[in-house]
């Protein structure tokens, strides 16, 4: 995929929380060749994150579809759930 003549290498997302009115954000970014990383962090009103380096959740996909489609299924619950009911699922 190339955008503006550059090679995209992540998605990015603001998320609202609807349950708890907490605001997150997901990216997703290419460490690798092969390995992609999925995380969530809690941010302020200006959506920057509380915790740069420490994310709420991160999860990790070698297959860049299955980082794209975790990317997006992460934001659209996230809009819905409870934050830590989702985040205990993926970390167990």
């Amino acid at each position: 995929m190339r955008t503006a003549g550059r090679t995209a290498k992540g998605l990015f997302n603001k998320v609202r929380n609807q349950a708890t009115r907490r605001r997150f954000v997901v990216s997703t970014i290419k460490k690798d060749e092969d390995l992609f990383e999925t995380a969530v962090f809690e941010v302020n009103f200006f959506y920057l994150p509380r915790r740069w380096s420490n994310p709420d959740l991160a999860v990790e996909t070698r297959a860049k579809d299955d980082a794209w489609d975790l990317h997006h299924q992460l934001a659209a619950r996230l809009a819905q759930e409870y934050p830590a009911r989702l985040f205990e699922e993926y970390r167990s």
